[in-house]
């Protein structure tokens, strides 16, 4: 019978970090025994859970004192999962990955699981992971990042599953950690889409246990342990359904499971996150969440909702129970189901259409159960794992994921990754402002045009021409500020350019040393240049997009002049003519350099092509010479094996002419010692009868 468990929650503040304590930010989280306390708007709020522990607490305390008792019940058969959810900037990641000086709880409890393994020696256990990341509805495999549909899905014996979501097989510690870290990888560079890492991600570890008594008939058992990062629920004010689904969902169903809202309808199915973790929230499985916060004063109201959430959790039960290995006869089982099913349809005149859908829907149930057998899991993690270098490279993340070389490469293109990550938000300001000031433009065009038709009827009255004009200086300095903090942010952006570039050049060696074929380092290569060509192009376009900001603002200033009746003189006509003929000659200027880079860019990538042409071409040659070594090797090895089959025939051939030659021998040899013994025994018979007296040779008297 289910066993009726309450989820238990676990407080955790983190520490300020150095520059927080430098700039004097105040602490608003307290820890005191099991409680953490919040002052917020001048009142201190007190929160109780299981355990509670505060940011100078190890990682590995926190484990060993709370999460070693989930792997034994998992190892027993009980689904179990450890989720951490909270903030942006709370400590999530840290408290489950952590660091090589403080590792998390991730992986602790991968080398706590196959510790236990190894004390199991009477036992059988076959063992797969999936990596799965939930963002904005949308679903994203990190262990093998193919662009293939996944559906969610609910089978009689694997429960809850994602369809299509790689499932890999592991077989020792040191495989299921480069799992975690691979896709963990991949989480942080979203895999082609680098704002994958941001605040609204959601990443689920599984990892399933199968075992069975060696060399018994009895049935094993079955457990998930699901290891989960739950993202904040802030949606930075996004009105998009999936954005707000995506990061709201888990907040809904932990209000109607331990909220005020609870007793009512549970919304698993209003997110992705939430129909993944169902057996985790309510379901069969051992619970522990911990809600992570920050303590800076700033981010006191997100700490509130955090904990608000985390009560509701600890107000809700889950209904465990031990999970038998049952394949084998789940696929017998439906296949008696399907036969009669099937002689029931074919014994009808007119198919009833509700038994032909069923049998339909219990053939694919007994595909996925015959899949889930250890073989054929096996045979599909073999074609996982030769997918997923593929699927990485086309990614772009590769040699970031699977890089397993020296502790500064990682360190360095952790770098170049932040950078990154950093240069895609001052773009995405950038890209906000320049529509700012785009609609301001036009929004100042507009007003210029209203007062000069104003100007012209002469039917305005002072104050009512007055009031167009400051309209129209307002509108100035906003577009004067406006495009003078676009400047400073193409300004940050050409810092982080330069940046970038020293540390590609750093990485230049590394990058060189790809592992791999000839092919995948330069497609690696093209695609880097490309993104430099990009970045650069966007350069260009902005500064083309300045020029002409520059020659509006001109004319809507000779403009506003003229309107005023301000009559040029002569030299300045003169300096306005030479002003835009400086301005053309530097056009001009500008084309063509743009021109001579582009032939550059032409010369450089042909010669680029012209040398992998010729290292692959030297490379086939390398082949070949490989491969005609290789065959005049197979030809002597052939002719020096035909030379000892011939030798050994002959030497096969004597040896059979000496036996039957010793055997002959041997035949006349007998037939002698046959006469010999036959004239000895004649010889006796004679000295016998002669009274034990030698006779006489022939010839001789007695």
């Amino acid at each position: 019978m289910p066993e009726n468990i309450s989820i238990k929650v676990i407080g955790r503040c983190r520490p300020l970090t150095g520059e927080e304590s430098s700039k004097g930010v105040k602490s608003v989280v307290k820890v005191s025994g099991d409680k953490i306390l919040l002052e917020l708007g001048g009142k201190e709020q007190s929160f109780g859970f299981d355990g509670a522990y505060s940011g100078e607490v190890r990682n590995e305390q926190i484990f060993k004192e709370k999460c070693e008792t989930m792997l034994q019940r998992t190892t027993e058969g009980y689904n179990s999962t450890i989720m951490t959810f909270g903030a942006t900037g709370a400590g999530k990641s840290h408290l489950m990955s952590g660091t090589d000086d403080n590792p998390g709880i991730a992986p602790q409890m991968i080398k706590r699981l196959y510790q236990h393994i190894a004390e199991k020696s009477n036992r059988e256990f076959f063992i797969t992971v999936s990596y799965l990341q939930a963002m904005d509805e949308k679903m994203m495999d990190l262990l093998n990042p193919h662009n293939n549909q996944m559906t969610i899905r609910h089978h009689p014996h694997k429960g809850i599953f994602v369809d299509g979501l790689s499932e890999m097989v592991v077989h020792s510690y040191d495989e299921m950690s480069e799992m975690y870290e691979q896709g963990r990888r991949v989480h942080e560079a979203g895999g082609s889409d680098l704002k994958g890492s941001r605040a609204r991600a959601h990443s689920v570890f599984s990892i399933t246990i199968e075992q069975k008594e060696r060399q018994s008939s009895k049935v094993g058992v079955r457990s998930v342990l699901t290891l989960a990062e739950i993202a904040g629920f802030d949606h930075g004010g996004s009105t998009d359904p999936k954005v707000v689904a995506g990061v709201q969902g888990m907040a809904s169903v932990l209000n109607a499971l331990g909220g005020p809202k609870k007793g009512g309808a549970i919304p698993y199915r209003d997110s992705v996150i939430t129909r993944v973790l169902q057996e985790s929230l309510g379901g069969n499985a051992v619970t522990m969440v911990f809600a992570v916060v920050s303590p800076v004063d700033k981010s006191a109201q997100e700490t509130m909702t955090t904990l608000q959430y985390a009560q509701y959790a600890k107000n809700t039960k889950n209904h465990v129970k031990m999970n038998l290995d049952e394949t084998h006869d789940i696929i017998n089982d439906l296949r008696d189901e399907i036969s009669k099913l099937r002689e029931k349809i074919a014994a009808q005149s007119q198919p009833n259409k509700d038994d032909v859908l069923k049998m339909e829907a219990l053939v694919q149930d007994l595909q996925i159960a015959k899949r889930s057998t250890w073989e054929e899991r096996e045979k599909q993690s073999s074609k996982y794992q030769n997918e997923r270098k593929t699927n990485l490279a086309n990614k772009g993340v590769l040699e970031w994921v699977q890089d397993s070389m020296k502790k500064g490469n990682r360190e360095l293109q952790e770098k170049l990754m932040l950078l990154q990550k950093e240069k895609d938000q001052l773009t995405y300001q950038y890209k906000e402002r320049r529509k700012v000031v785009d609609d301001l433009n036009e929004e100042l065009q507009r007003k210029i045009g209203e007062y000069s038709k104003l100007t012209q009827s002469g039917k305005s009255s002072e104050s009512e021409t007055k009031k167009k004009v400051t309209a129209v200086h307002d509108l100035k300095e906003k577009l004067k500020k406006e495009t003078d903090g676009l400047k400073r942010l193409k300004e940050q952006l050409q810092e982080l350019t330069e940046k970038q570039k020293t540390e590609r050049e750093n990485a230049k060696a590394q990058i060189t040393s790809l592992k791999g074929n000839a092919e995948l380092r330069q497609k690696i290569e093209r695609e880097e240049r490309e993104h430099l060509e990009k970045e650069h192009a966007a350069l260009v376009h902005f500064e083309i997009d300045k020029m002409k900001m520059d020659i509006e603002n001109l004319k809507q200033d000779i403009q506003m002049k003229v309107n005023k009746g301000h009559a040029y003189s002569s030299q300045e006509g003169e300096l306005l003519e030479v002003h835009v003929a400086e301005m053309k000659a530097e056009k001009n200027v500008t084309t063509l350099q743009i021109q001579l880079l582009e032939k550059e860019k032409t010369r450089i990538v042909q010669e680029l092509e012209d040398v992998h042409k010729v290292h692959k071409d030297e490379l086939e040659i390398q082949q070949l010479q490989h491969f005609q070594t290789f065959r005049s090797y197979r030809e002597m090895f052939e002719e020096q094996k035909i030379a000892l089959d011939q030798r050994y025939r002959q030497l096969l051939e004597d040896a059979i002419q000496d036996a039957v030659f010793l055997s002959s021998r041997n035949n006349e040899l007998q037939d002698e010692n046959k006469s010999q013994r036959q004239h000895i025994a004649e010889m006796k018979d004679v000295i016998t009868k002669l009274g034990g007296r030698i006779p006489p040779e022939p010839g001789m008297t007695a």
